[in-house]
């Protein structure tokens, strides 16, 4: 089975990224919410958009793989999800600048690129699992 893998490397990436927000909580004196505090937000936006996404995609992963979508294409899908994950998160937390009013006033095209691996991954993969189930 392939899927477990990318199960596993999203479930590392959501530890770091909750010690990431864990620290900032230490940091800042932040602890519950986000205070209004923009590094706060950054911190707990990335660790929830990896939240948000992850499950449909890893769900849709496992029903492409159960089906017998081919090895490499499980692989394909899992990579570039995971990479877009990535480079979502390094944007939102390393390249991207924002104001003191939390005004972005630096392009997030690493977060657009991330967003769109995201949406494509699971996109496709939706349309496959269903192609998979209706045509079988």
């Amino acid at each position: 089975m392939i899927t477990p893998i990318y199960c596993s490397l999203i479930a590392l990436m959501f530890v770091g990224l909750s010690i990431n927000v864990i620290k900032g909580r230490r940091i800042f004196g932040v602890g519950l919410g986000d205070a209004n505090n923009i590094e706060m937000v950054r911190r707990i936006r990335a660790q929830s958009n990896l939240a948000e996404y992850s499950p449909i995609f890893l769900i849709l992963l496992g029903f492409a793989e159960y089906a017998n979508l081919p090895n490499f294409l499980v692989h394909l899908f899992g990579i570039t999800f995971v990479l877009g994950r990535w480079m979502h998160a390094y944007s939102l937390l390393k390249f991207e600048q924002y104001d003191n009013l939390g005004k972005l006033i630096k392009n997030p095209i690493w977060r657009i690129r991330g967003m769109i691996l995201t949406f494509t991954n699971i996109a496709v993969l939706a349309l496959i699992v269903m192609a998979q189930n209706l045509f079988s």
